[in-house]
This record gives C-alpha cells, structure tokens and sequence, in this order.
C-alpha cells in the first residue's frame, strides 16, 4: 500500500489531520510531522527522517511556506527504495481524498491521478 506524509507548520493541524485520516481510511499509514521543538515551523531534518523510516510508496502533503521548500530538500535528498510523491493539493482536503482512495486499494498513480483532478485547474 501507499503511506501518506503530512508536513505542517502546526503540530496540531498534522496531529489532527492524522486523526481525521485513521477514522476514516484505517488501513492507511499516516505520518504527521508537524512543527519543530513544540514551536511553529518545520525541520528538514525531521522531514527527511520521516522519509528515511518509509517502509512503502508515500504521497506528501504541506501546508506553507519553508513547508514545501524542506520537504523538496528532503525528496531531493532521499535515495530511499520506496516511491515518494509530493502532492499539490490541500494538506486536509488533498489527504483525505487520498487516504479514502487508497484505503479502497487505488494504486499511487490512481490517487494521485485523483488528485490531479480534483484539486488541479
């Protein structure tokens, strides 16, 4: 199956997002990496950790800002052996759809086809 990797500024918004996700898509694994040291932020080195303790395919969600810029730090520095996708949609509402989709056995082209046209103009 395909994880999925949430990257947020909030502790709070990747914890309650991951939250959301487990009651509705059970089956899916889901990594909340949400601010630095209890502060507002990110970390690189806590994003590429993440991404180095994988054990399957992965799609990656942000929120903002140096969000997206650590994690393609960190996508350009993994040379991990799984498949690691960065999303472009919506860190809940991109997710969700995600994590539904794959709970139902889609593939992660097919989830990120999915999100492709839904959140893609």
């Amino acid at each position: 199956m395909t994880a999925i990797v949430l990257v947020s500024h909030s502790e709070d918004i990747a914890q309650g997002t991951k939250s959301l996700l487990a009651q509705m898509a059970q089956n899916v694994t889901v990594f909340a990496q949400g601010g630095t040291n209890g502060e507002i932020g990110t970390s690189f080195d806590d994003i590429q950790q993440t991404l180095t303790s994988l054990e399957e395919d992965a799609i990656c969600f942000y929120d903002i800002g140096s969000a997206e810029m650590n994690l393609d730090m960190a996508l350009d520095m993994y040379d991990g052996e799984y498949r690691v996708e960065k999303a472009a949609a919506p860190i809940v509402e991109g997710s969700f759809t995600a994590a539904v989709k794959l709970s139902v056995g889609s593939s992660i082209d097919e989830t990120l086809e999915e999100l492709k046209n839904n959140f893609t103009k």
